[in-house]
This record gives structure tokens, C-alpha cells and sequence, in this order.
């Protein structure tokens, strides 16, 4: 009877101590978010960022009241990000955002407990991110884009503005997990139209950009898919200086390759994706499993012209085209 009673009570301390531990959790804890900016500083706002906080806000999440988000800076430098995902998985944070493939990569590597929520630019499937859009199946889900069908669109618009073009050239970092699958898909979509094909490979902390359009040169290249990722974001500048001494029409995937200097840029609104990852944090940190949450695509686009690169290259913007633009650069 002793020997019971004895049992008995071990159960019930163990017991009480497990709910005093959990309590401690939900009373204490604050939840945190880890995130990555591939560019700026603290001092410099981002309007991903401010898109972000602001649909946490919406949420009725307020930064040091409720919820901390600890940010990380990586400028551009793509061996920074993977250690500042290890930093996020020894402090345990609640949720980890994959802004870039970069970083979803180091963090599918890095933790299989942690919720993961995406913003990648390419098929989450294709990459290995997830099993399927309805069923992510592991601990990553969030927004993705259109992959194949953006594709096909810039390629689309290119051969509206430049309709006697048949040879076209993808710039892509050889290195990063996303511009591989992105090179497949403007492949597919350049044999689709008939164009002839060119891989303008790039890598490295300090890579070749010059040998890349002497190579696009050689080829007889007369358009320019710039494919975006950190490394070509933290050399948009020379890439697109380059593009223009060579009279060389570009189309880019965001609108910050505009803003250095490229042609044109067709995708979607990414403000309004960093805002909607704030609804997948939501659900995951009120204890919905990313295995079960559905990725969601773009539902936002924009057409971004840079007319002052135009000017520069020689080329008239036809006006069917000029007519859809959501913004001009003058």
C-alpha cells in the first residue's frame, strides 16, 4: 500500500511540476521572430520591414509589448545569412521568416521544429522546401510565387517590347539555391517562345559581372533576364550600369532593380507579401502546424519602367506596354 501511495505522489509532483513549467512559458515568454534583411542597417528603414510590423499590427501584435522581432543585417553577404539562422535555432525563437531562398535553405538545414515562414521567389516544391501548396508536410510554409507563369509573363513582355528578338541571356548567381530552379523555368519559357537561350553564370563574393556581358556579347544576346537574389541585389548597381553601356534591354523581378538602373521589372508587389507572412506568424504562434497550412501565391503585381534607362539604351517603349506600367521612373 505504501509502495502505491508512493507512485502516487511522484506522478502528482511530476505532474504539478510540468504545469508549473508550462505556465512559467505562457506567462513569461514573449514570442520572438527571427528575420534576416539582405540589405540596410538599423538605421536605414525598410519598407519590407514596416510592411511586416504593420500586418502584425493588424493582428494586434505591438513590437515590445506582445511579440519582439530580432533582425539581423546581412548586406548582401550570402555567408552572413546562414549563421544568423544557427544564432535564431540556439536562441529558440518561435518563428524563423524565410525572406529569401537563401535563408530558407539554411533553415530547413538547420531546424525541423521550428515554424518556418517563406517568402521565396521560386517553386517551393521544385526546391524542396515543401511536399506540395495544400500540404506543406514539414515545419515551412508562407507565400511563394507563380514560378513558371511569372516566368512565361516577363518573357511575354520582353517580346513585346523588342518583337524581332530571338536571342535572350538569364544573369543568375551560380551559387544560390533559388536562381538555379529560376534558370529551369526561364528556359522552358524561352523555348515556349522560340528564343534562342543563354546562361550568363556569376559567383562568388566578388564575382565577374564583366566577363558575364562580354560573354552575353559573344552570344549576340539582345535582351537581359536578371535573375534576383542577394548577390546580384548588393551589385544591382554595376549590373545594370553594365546593361546600359551595352545598350543591353533588362528585366528584373523586383522593383529595386528598377530603382538601380534596370529597364523594366514585372512581379509581384513584395510589401504586400511581407505583410501576409505576418498572418501565417499569427496562426503558428496560436498553434496551427506549417505541415497543415496551405502555401499561399502573389495576388498583388506590378509593371515597373524606367524611362531614363530607356533613353540611355536607345529603345522606344511601345505604348500597349507603356499604357500597363503601375509606375514609371522618369
Amino acid at each position: 500500500m505504501k509502495e502505491k501511495v508512493t507512485v502516487w505522489m511522484i506522478i502528482a509532483l511530476v505532474l504539478t511540476f510540468c504545469c508549473l513549467a508550462g505556465a512559467q512559458q505562457t506567462t513569461h515568454a514573449m514570442p520572438r521572430i527571427g528575420l534576416i534583411l539582405s540589405s540596410g542597417a538599423p538605421e536605414m528603414p525598410s519598407p519590407l520591414l514596416e510592411a511586416f510590423i504593420q500586418g502584425l499590427r493588424d493582428l494586434g501584435y505591438v513590437e515590445g509589448k506582445n511579440i519582439l522581432i530580432e533582425r539581423r543585417y546581412a548586406e548582401g553577404r550570402l555567408d552572413w545569412m546562414a549563421p544568423f539562422v544557427q544564432e535564431f535555432v540556439e536562441q529558440k525563437v518561435d518563428v524563423i521568416i524565410g525572406v529569401n531562398n537563401v535563408v530558407i535553405q539554411a533553415a530547413k538545414e538547420a531546424t525541423k521544429t521550428i515554424p518556418i515562414v517563406m517568402i521565396s521567389s521560386i517553386d517551393p516544391v521544385a526546391a524542396g522546401y515543401v511536399e506540395s501548396f495544400p500540404r506543406p508536410g514539414g515545419n515551412i510554409t508562407g507565400l511563394a510565387g507563380l514560378t513558371r507563369e511569372l516566368s512565361a509573363k516577363r518573357m511575354e513582355i520582353l517580346k513585346e517590347l523588342l518583337p524581332k528578338m530571338s536571342r535572350v541571356g538569364v544573369l543568375w548567381d551560380a551559387d544560390g539555391p533559388g536562381p538555379a530552379v529560376a534558370l529551369k523555368e526561364y528556359e522552358s519559357a524561352a523555348q515556349a517562345f522560340k528564343l534562342e537561350f543563354h546562361s550568363l553564370e556569376t559567383r562568388g563574393s566578388n564575382p565577374d559581372l564583366a566577363g558575364a556581358f562580354r560573354g552575353a556579347k559573344k552570344k549576340r544576346v539582345e535582351a537581359l533576364i536578371v535573375v534576383a537574389n542577394p548577390l546580384i541585389a548588393q551589385h544591382s548597381k554595376q549590373v545594370f550600369a553594365l546593361a546600359q553601356s551595352n545598350r543591353l534591354p533588362s528585366m528584373a523581378e523586383e522593383r529595386r532593380y528598377v530603382d538601380a538602373g534596370g529597364l523594366i521589372s514585372y512581379g509581384a508587389r513584395l510589401a504586400d507579401l511581407y505583410r501576409r507572412a505576418a498572418v501565417f506568424v499569427d496562426k503558428v504562434l496560436k498553434g496551427a502546424q506549417p505541415a497543415h497550412l496551405a502555401v499561399q501565391q502573389p495576388t498583388n503585381f506590378e509593371l515597373l519602367i524606367n524611362l531614363t534607362t530607356a533613353k540611355r539604351i536607345g529603345l522606344a517603349i511601345p505604348r500597349n506596354v507603356l499604357a500597363r506600367a503601375d509606375d514609371v521612373i522618369q
